[in-house]
């Protein structure tokens, strides 16, 4: 988790905050997604997760691509395709360069100003043209970007998403609106917000592992599984193919116990009563087909 009493309103920490994000610290096992969905996205290209150092880290994802497994799960629950989802991919992790970000500064330098002060302006406004490349990149994406203003300032951040312009993301917050207001150009906000479009909020998904700060964007449950949920989900993956029925028993509304149902087949008699010798089960019901013992219901209760 990130606390964001430390980087709160301090724009310059936002380089210790990139690096705590990019820091790895969710099993992919862990998060609130079907883990399926994401070896499915892994191979479709649509993301990458994992690290180099050999330590296990593939398994791992860090704060960005939690962020990112998080907007494709939304984008594919509204019928994004594959193809338009990596589409999106490409801008929104694309490098930003120096020279995007000097006119973006030239342009909204009303907006800067109100945040950083006429004194960082004029050193902004100082830089010459000569001192920077404007094909360099300066080593964060407009995500990222994003995501470093939306935990500094705590303004709500949403994404926009627009099916008929392929790769076009809006990204909105009140910063942004300012910014448009101050240079007098609301009309051109207005007419892209008068189109339809899927707003994903990325405040309400940075909230998840944003602690110490109660108003920080709107008040939300961690969705990060607990203890008990990452165990009823090791049981569903566990043979799967061969589960029947899970129920899932509550005590003072907690989980308390788990009883797994699974179907497995025999095809003799001894096979069973090796199963009942290995004590593996709690319930056994047998079917058989003319005198013939087929399978078995094998009924386990898991405590929590």
């Amino acid at each position: 988790m990130i606390s964001r009493e430390r980087f709160k309103n301090n724009p310059n920490a936002a380089e210790a905050l990139f690096d705590l994000l990019k820091e790895r610290v969710f099993l992919k096992t862990e998060i609130d997604m079907v883990y399926s969905d994401l070896v499915n996205w892994e191979r479709s290209n649509l993301l990458s997760i994992g690290g180099d150092s050999g330590k296990g880290d593939w398994k791992k994802l860090n704060y960005i691509e939690y962020t990112w497994v998080k907007i494709i799960q939304e984008l594919r629950q509204y019928g994004f395709t594959y193809d338009e989802i990596l589409v999106y991919k490409t801008e929104i992790f694309r490098p930003i360069k120096q020279g995007e970000l000097m006119e973006a500064c030239k342009v909204d330098s009303k907006n800067l100003e109100q945040q950083l002060g006429s004194e960082a302006l004029e050193k902004l406004n100082a830089i010459s043209d000569s001192e920077y490349d404007e094909d360099l990149d300066i080593g964060t994406s407009i995500l990222e970007s994003s995501m470093l203003s939306a935990i500094i300032t705590g303004d709500k951040w949403t994404l926009h998403f627009f099916k008929d312009n392929p790769g076009f993301c809006l990204i909105f917050s009140k910063e942004v609106l300012r910014g448009f207001d101050l240079i007098n150009k609301t009309e051109i906000l207005m007419e892209l917000l008068s189109k339809t479009f899927l707003s994903i909020s990325l405040s309400d998904i940075i909230s998840n592992f944003l602690v110490d700060d109660e108003n920080s964007f709107e008040e939300s449950t961690i969705s990060i599984l607990t203890k008990n949920e990452h165990k009823l989900l090791k049981q569903i993956r566990k043979g799967y193919s061969d589960i029947k029925s899970i129920k899932i028993r509550f005590k003072d509304d907690k989980m308390d116990m788990i009883e797994v149902t699974s179907i497995k087949k025999v095809k003799l008699e001894s096979r069973l009563l090796e199963h009942i010798k290995k004590g593996d089960y709690q319930t056994i019901s047998i079917d058989t087909v003319e005198g013939k013992i087929v399978n078995f219901e094998n009924t386990q209760k898991i405590k929590l």
